[in-house]
């Protein structure tokens, strides 16, 4: 281990985003500037280096989260470059859960969009400090500060304004001010902003920053009462004593301090990575990762110090179809060195660590050894999937596994020729384990394969990885919507199990009670029965029966969600009662609820923001009319109108396409996933003729 490594010097950071923020971008200055690559990349070139795969460097977008390390100062930090492309918000899921801090990219021309919100209220449930960077502010149409107030109006953040944009007559980007050393700073264009000089606050600049300053003060007086008081005796707050507390209030979560820039321009790149030493945390400053025995039963800790026990999660796997799959892993505590043999608590099974890795995009640096607070690629004797934890053998631990969405969208593929099938369904399984939201499943009706994921970009991204890095030529079917379905009413069924299997009479009685939970509850069972009338056995296998009847209904075939099942009556012969016809009873009781009630079928809906020029309003909201979107509002922006909407995901096949060709390719939107509804009754007819079946009752 290296004996100038000190924890409280690393940086362990992620940078989110919403599409097209300049995240990348962002991301080549800071390796350039901190002199891990001797030539910047450019995204629209297609010559990024943290966007390694062909398709992220043909479509201009960032598609999976890739690992980096640069030396600032004498500090290193580790940085990972996340997608903001809605449909690979699992990227950005899994990396916030191990990461310390956040660098927020905003767009100074659009301002917080619908995606800027998902990521910020991941990194909210997370607990992930931040500090913010308004970029594209070399753009005549950029609003610095219009943008700090929609942090405040759609986050409920409290931004701490650092810097100003230093502009000219024309309204040219200039520079930036620095407001805690009140100095103006100009970058060298010459020198791609390399080099850069601090002067005196021009004269055309000096009223406005001087207010934006004040302002940062009265806020800062509002946190501490020490710095209340050095404002009201001097008007103003020294450097040395702001920066503790602005980092006290970024590690409490209470406020964020905001950088701006243009990455692009190579503006405002420097104090941005000055901030995120100052302000971001170490490891050293988060709370420990907690966990708890692999029994379940004992809550443990683990501190980051390399001479606890090691713990580990890793968050994200790199499947190869030649190479062994790497695994990106945060370690927690202790240390891990080349040929250590570690526990998978999560499997139960020893895992021989075989390569340790520093990464940087899609290269790798051997390492001999790594601890606590390091983020590194490793690869194992044993399988190990996302989620898993690695430990110490004699003090294990498991640590919380990374949750990620369901699949809303489905579709089949199909090998060429028979004797493809398996080499198919492999490949498929492989991507898979990489990307925990690609789920493969066999459809109960048709028996084909179906391939299922959060959008239609994932899917059209994992096929073609399917065919051009796995080589396994195949046909795709259309897009499907994932439909479920559940009750409307209460509902009580009485329930008889008597048969005779091999030769063994069963039975089994029961009386279920159903009703609906509210959307998005998912499954509830709950017992009324005292032991002495029904043993637990039996009640576990009543429980495991409805379970098992949620996957497939009779209704379509759709899985059934927001349902409570309360056992509220039962009966059990002492010979001839066994688990297996409580658990049959429990299904079918499942089944005759759902054919009893006017079960409905629900659909997924996207929320969201359309971008478009004024002049083609009037067609985008009306294309929105035909496809069931509710508007929620239209907001002026400049030249842009945005238009805040709700509609069925299964409307949005196509959309962004059709978009484009509505307004010469001038719009753009961004739509997620956030609940089910019900689909309306003669829709859901024709969904169910569809798939075969005659009506809502199957």
């Amino acid at each position: 281990m290296d004996p100038s490594y000190d924890l409280r010097r690393v940086r362990n950071i992620g940078i989110i985003a919403h599409i097209d923020a300049g995240k990348t971008t962002l991301t080549e200055r800071i390796l350039y500037y901190a002199g891990r690559i001797h030539r910047m990349g450019e995204v629209h070139e297609g010559t990024a280096t943290m966007d390694w795969m062909d398709q992220e460097r043909e479509r201009g977008i960032t598609i999976t989260a890739a690992a980096t390390t640069v030396r600032w100062g004498d500090h290193q930090i580790n940085i990972v470059d996340t997608p903001g492309h809605v449909d690979f918000t699992a990227e950005v899921e899994r990396s916030l859960r191990v990461l310390d801090g956040a660098v927020v990219l905003f767009s100074g021309v659009e301002g917080v969009e619908s995606q800027s919100e998902t990521v910020w209220h991941q990194a909210d449930r997370y607990r992930v400090p931040r500090i913010a960077f308004v970029n594209k502010l070399d753009r005549v149409e950029a609003d610095f500060l219009r943008t700090v107030e929609m942090m405040v109006e759609r986050l409920g953040a409290v931004p701490l304004v650092l810097v100003f944009p230093w502009r000219d007559k024309d309204d040219r980007l200039l520079g930036m001010i620095d407001l805690l050393s009140l100095r103006a700073i100009r970058w060298d264009q010459g020198t791609k902003g390399t080099r850069y000089e601090y002067l005196p606050v021009p004269e055309e600049v000096a009223a406005e920053a001087a207010a934006v300053r004040e302002g940062l003060f009265e806020r800062l007086a509002e946190f501490s009462d020490e710095l209340a008081a050095i404002y009201l005796e001097e008007g103003e707050i020294p450097e040395d004593k702001a920066i503790p507390v602005i980092r006290d209030l970024t590690l409490s979560l209470r406020a964020v301090p905001v950088f701006g820039g243009s990455a692009l321009g190579n503006i405002g790149v420097q104090p941005l990575l000055d901030g995120v030493i100052r302000y971001l945390p170490s490891p050293l400053d988060v709370p420990p990762v907690r966990g708890h025995s692999p029994d379940g039963k004992e809550e443990l800790v683990r501190h980051p110090d390399p001479d606890e026990p090691f713990s580990a999660l890793v968050f994200k796997v790199m499947a190869d179809p030649y190479a062994d799959r790497l695994l990106y892993t945060r370690i927690y505590s202790g240390r891990i060195g080349e040929g250590d043999q570690v526990l998978n608590a999560t499997s139960g099974r020893m895992v021989r660590i075989t390569r340790l890795f520093r990464l940087h995009a899609n290269r790798r640096e051997r390492m001999r050894e790594a601890s606590a607070g390091d983020i590194v690629g490793l690869t194992a004797t044993e399988r190990v999937l996302t989620g898993d934890t690695l430990c110490d053998p004699e003090h294990p631990i498991l640590l919380e596994r990374i949750q990620f969405p369901e699949p809303v969208v489905f579709m089949a593929v199909e090998p060429r020729s028979s004797a493809e099938e398996d080499k198919l369904r492999d490949s498929l399984e492989r991507i898979a384990q990489e990307d925990p939201t690609f789920h493969v499943r066999e459809d109960p009706q048709t028996g084909q394969i179906l391939v299922g994921g959060v959008g239609e970009l994932q899917l059209e991204v994992q096929l073609r990885r399917l065919r051009e890095e796995y080589n396994v030529p195949h046909r795709a079917g259309k897009p499907q919507v994932a439909y479920k379905t559940t009750i409307t009413c209460p509902v009580e069924i009485e329930e008889e199990f008597t048969r005779t299997l091999a030769g063994k009479a069963q039975f089994a009685r029961i009386v279920v009670r159903f009703e609906p939970l509210p959307r998005g509850e998912g499954f509830l069972f709950a017992n009324e029965v005292p032991e002495e009338v029904l043993p637990k056995p039996f009640v576990e296998a009543v429980r495991k029966g409805i379970e098992e009847g949620l996957g497939s209904s009779p209704i379509g075939g759709f899985p059934v969600t927001d349902i409570k099942a309360t056992l509220v009556d039962a009966a059990y012969h002492p010979t001839d009662s066994t688990e297996v016809a409580f658990e049959a009873c429990g299904t079918q009781a499942l089944w005759h609820a759902l054919e009893r009630d006017k079960a409905v079928i629900l659909e997924p809906y996207v929320e969201g923001d359309i971008m478009t020029p004024r002049e083609y309003l009037g067609e985008v909201v009306a294309d929105l009319g035909r496809r069931r979107g509710d508007i929620r509002r239209i907001e002026s922006r400049g030249p842009v109108e945005i238009v805040h909407v709700t509609m069925p995901l299964a409307e949005t096949f196509g959309y962004a396409t059709q978009l484009r060709s509505l307004t010469q390719g001038r719009a753009s939107c961004s739509l997620r996933v956030t609940h089910y509804d019900v689909v309306p009754e003669k829709l859901a007819e024709e969904i169910l003729k569809g798939r075969g079946y005659g009506d809502a009752q199957g």
